[in-house]
């Protein structure tokens, strides 16, 4: 491993240094993510180690949470543009949950990025509540267990017997009907579904990646 950098004009000179390919890459695809989330990362890396040699003064302390707001924002976006493609393609209740959660995440990261005069009249309109956002991650969490245990049974991965096996399946094919049941109904509270998909077409019309 090579020798721990203390001077704060090296660690500068190293951070710039590794910023360079990704400020190239943002040149020539102004959109992309994954560049711009590399760059927060490393002033992020950069004002961190620069705390372990002196104290950070106020401006660089304001400086270290804009790049921890922005990366946060960039991860965000970037899974929301994950979840979005993949419920386009399978239409299917969990990925709707994912996208609605992937959804509560963005906004409530873009909201930190805004003063606090336009963060709550924005948070407000565009941030699920904090009950719904729980109870989206508490059935999703259900139905990945629930559908765990009815695999388990369906192919007989515990060692049961088979009137156990029916009974369990029926059991939990009637627990995960309720709980699609409720995961579409909550789904459905605030921004629509079709606004959801609306959202994701427009910010690929934007061109990020």
């Amino acid at each position: 491993m090579g020798e721990e950098i203390t001077e704060p004009s090296e660690i500068l000179r190293k951070t710039r240094v590794e910023v360079m390919p990704y400020l190239r890459e943002i040149a020539e695809h102004s959109r992309a993510i994954i560049p711009r989330m590399e760059v927060s990362k490393r002033w992020i890396d950069y004002y961190e180690a620069l705390s372990k040699v002196r104290p950070l003064t106020e401006k660089e302390k304001r400086r270290l949470e804009e790049h921890r707001k922005a990366y946060n924002l960039l991860e965000a976006r970037r899974e929301i543009y994950r979840a979005a493609g993949r419920y386009a393609r399978t239409k299917k209740v969990p990925d709707l949950l994912s996208l609605r959660l992937a959804q509560r995440k963005y906004y409530a990261a873009k909201a930190e990025m805004l003063p606090p005069e336009k963060a709550k009249g924005f948070g407000e309109k565009f941030v699920p509540p904090k009950e719904l956002y729980e109870r989206l991650r508490k059935v999703q969490e259900e139905i990945r267990a629930k559908c765990k245990s009815y695999k388990e049974a369906k192919y007989r991965l515990v060692p049961i017997t088979t009137a156990t096996r029916r009974a369990r399946m029926k059991t939990l094919g009637a627990e995960l009907r309720d709980l699609y049941v409720e995961a579409y109904d909550l789904t459905q509270r605030g921004k629509s579904v079709s606004g959801l998909i609306e959202h994701y077409k427009e910010m690929k019309k934007m061109g990020a990646e």
